[in-house]
C-alpha cells in the first residue's frame, strides 16, 4: 500500500495533504535553522525566503499574465463544452474559467491560472470524442481544484523547494565561499530552479542541492496526490462514479503530457522509478480502485465514446 494510500485511509484527504504541508514547512524551518547554525546571519536567511519566494511568484504572475494574453486570441469554444463549464462552475460556486480548445494536443484537459483568474484548456479531439457525462466528470475535476483551493498552494510548495534547496546549497558549498559569490550561486540556483524545464537547469537544480530538491518534491508530490484524490471524490459526486471514471480512463489513455487530470505518466505499469516518486497524479488503477473500477469495466466504453450533436 502506498504512502498516499495509507494517508487516505489513516485521516481523510484534505487533513492528509495539510499534514503533508505542515511537514513541509517543517522541513522549511529545519533548513534555515541549519542556515543559522552554520553561519548565516538573519538578514541572510530572510534574503534567502523572499528570494525563493519573490522570484518563483513574480514567473508564476508573468506566465498567468501570457497564458490570458494568449487566450484572447484563441477561437471561441463550442457552445456544448461552454455550456458544461458554465453548469459545472455554477454548481461548485466558482467563477466560470475561460474555456479554450486547443486544436493541437491529444486529449489533454487543463486548468491554469492563480485561483482568481482560469482558463480551463481542453483538446479539441477529447471535447469532440467524449459524451456529455464523462465530458462534464472530467471538467468538473478540473473545477473542483479551483473550488477547493489547490491551485494556490501549488506555487506555495514550489517556493518551499527552492527555499530549501538553496539552504543546502549554502550548508554544502556557499558558506565556504566569499559572500559576493555567495550570493551570485545562490541566484544562479534560483534561476535554474525556476527554469528547470530545460534540461541543463534542472540537472543544476538536483546537483547543486545534493539531491534535496528532489526530496521535496516527492513529498510535494504526495500533497498533490492526495489533492488529486479529493478533487476526483468531487467530480464523482458530481457526475457520476461510471462517467468519471470513464472520462478518466479516455484521458489517460492518450497520455497526453499536457493533461492535468491523468498526469503525463498515468498508468502505474508503465511508470519509471523517478515517476513513481515524484509523480503528482495516483496512477489510474488506484484511482478506478477507490470507486471499485478496474481498468476493463471502462476500457471498453471509454474507446467507444462517440458525441452527440449539440
Amino acid at each position: 500500500m502506498s504512502l498516499t494510500h495509507r494517508l487516505d485511509r489513516a485521516a481523510g484527504l484534505p487533513a492528509a495533504y495539510r499534514l503533508v504541508d505542515a511537514g513541509f514547512f517543517g522541513v522549511l524551518a529545519v533548513a534555515l535553522a541549519a542556515c543559522y547554525a552554520t553561519g548565516m546571519p538573519l538578514a541572510g536567511i530572510a534574503a534567502v525566503v523572499l528570494a525563493g519566494f519573490g522570484l518563483e511568484y513574480a514567473v508564476s504572475g508573468v506566465v498567468t499574465d501570457g497564458i490570458f494574453r494568449g487566450v484572447e486570441w484563441a477561437d471561441e469554444a463550442p457552445p456544448r463544452l461552454r455550456r458544461i463549464v458554465a453548469e459545472v462552475a455554477a454548481d461548485f460556486g466558482v467563477p466560470a474559467p475561460t474555456v479554450v480548445v486547443d486544436p493541437e494536443s491529444p486529449g489533454g484537459v487543463n486548468i491554469l491560472g492563480d485561483g482568481d483568474r482560469t482558463v480551463l484548456i481542453v483538446s479539441e479531439a477529447l471535447a469532440e470524442r467524449l459524451d456529455d457525462g464523462p465530458l462534464r466528470a472530467v471538467v468538473a475535476h478540473e473545477i473542483a481544484h479551483v473550488a477547493l483551493g489547490h491551485l494556490r498552494q501549488v506555487p506555495v510548495r514550489v517556493a518551499v523547494t527552492h527555499v530549501v534547496g538553496l539552504a543546502a546549497v549554502w550548508v554544502v558549498a556557499l558558506r565556504h565561499v566569499p559572500p559576493q559569490i555567495a550570493m551570485v550561486g545562490g541566484g544562479v540556483f534560483l534561476v535554474a530552479g525556476v527554469a528547470r524545464s530545460n534540461g541543463v537547469n534542472a540537472v543544476v537544480y538536483v546537483v547543486a542541492s545534493a539531491g534535496v530538491v528532489v526530496v521535496m518534491r516527492a513529498l510535494a508530490a504526495r500533497a498533490s496526490r492526495l489533492e488529486e484524490c479529493h478533487a476526483d471524490d468531487v467530480a464523482v459526486e458530481h457526475a457520476g462514479e461510471t462517467d468519471f471514471c470513464t472520462g478518466l480512463y479516455a484521458v489517460g489513455s492518450v497520455g497526453a503530457p499536457d493533461d492535468a487530470v491523468a498526469g503525463a505518466a498515468p498508468f502505474a505499469i508503465r511508470r519509471t522509478r523517478l515517476e513513481r516518486l515524484t509523480a503528482v497524479h495516483p496512477s489510474i488503477e488506484h484511482r478506478l480502485a477507490r470507486h471499485g473500477v478496474v481498468l476493463a469495466d471502462v476500457a471498453d466504453r471509454a474507446a467507444s465514446e462517440r458525441v452527440a450533436d449539440d
